[in-house]
């Protein structure tokens, strides 16, 4: 990141924006040419609006994207906004005007635009009264990534009454996942020991033999590693699926 009170730069060299090392203008202009255009075609790649049910869908798009452009600092708070005047040695001098302030406002502009183009209306009240990136992307955090406690009691509730019931392997584990990351969110991680334990006791009765193996494994799955066993049972022992709702083939005796 750029030195913000850099003021020992030769004639004729302004600072780069923030997130770039000291350049020339010359230089400078294609990167803030090529940071823009990347932020005017964010729909490209941030396909999901943010509803206030898929917040952590969301945010899985935005942090990449941003990352990649060199930007995530600007939103996360880690870059800051530089001051608008840099100090003078002298207290009778005036102070001189910090060309990185400029830059740095007009880059948060951008990034400030594409992120309330990402809204869905049922949450654009998430940008009220906000006029930097950072402002909502800590309001949609604070009321779609909420750390209460009756938040995290709720998500605790549903991992420990999972059941598969009609639902796929993969839709099974994959609800389970996405509930395991809502209560890291929420500041509340659970063991993979403990995720295994609800996992296992929602699956559904065909799967019985195969949890009484993997519970004698000395280290625990994650549940991605779980999914791969599932299917693989699956495609050694299809006669073991039995359509829910239907009764069991049934047996021919000689």
């Amino acid at each position: 990141m750029a030195n913000q009170n850099d003021s020992t730069l030769p004639a004729g060299t302004t600072t780069s924006p923030v997130g770039y090392s000291n350049r020339s203008t010359q230089v400078v202009a294609p990167a803030n040419r090529r940071t823009s255009t990347m932020l005017q075609q964010a729909h490209h790649y941030v396909s999901i609006k943010l509803t206030a049910t898929n917040y952590l869908f969301w945010r899985a798009q935005l942090v990449p994207f941003l990352g990649g452009q060199n930007l995530y600092g600007c939103v996360d708070g880690t870059n800051a906004c530089p001051p608008e005047f840099l100090g003078s040695s002298t207290s009778t001098a005036s102070p001189t005007v910090n060309s990185l302030h400029a830059d740095w406002v007009q880059q948060d502009q951008s990034i400030l635009s594409m992120l309330i183009s990402s809204l869905a209306e049922e949450v654009l009240y998430l940008a009220i009264g906000h006029s930097t990136s950072r402002g909502v992307w800590v309001a949609t955090e604070t009321a779609l990534g909420s750390t209460s406690r009756s938040r995290t009691l709720s998500l605790l509730t549903q991992l420990q009454g999972l059941h598969q019931g009609d639902s796929s392997t993969s839709e099974y584990l994959g609800l389970a996942q996405i509930l395991v990351e809502q209560l890291a969110q929420a500041r509340c991680s659970i063991g993979l020991d403990e995720q295994n334990l609800h996992v296992f006791w929602g699956l559904r009765p065909e799967f019985r033999s195969l949890v009484a193996s993997l519970t004698t494994k000395i280290q625990p799955l994650t549940i991605l590693e779980v999914a791969d066993l599932l299917n693989t049972h699956h495609y050694l022992f299809p006669e073991d699926a039995v359509p829910t709702g239907l009764p069991p083939p049934a047996v021919m005796v000689a």
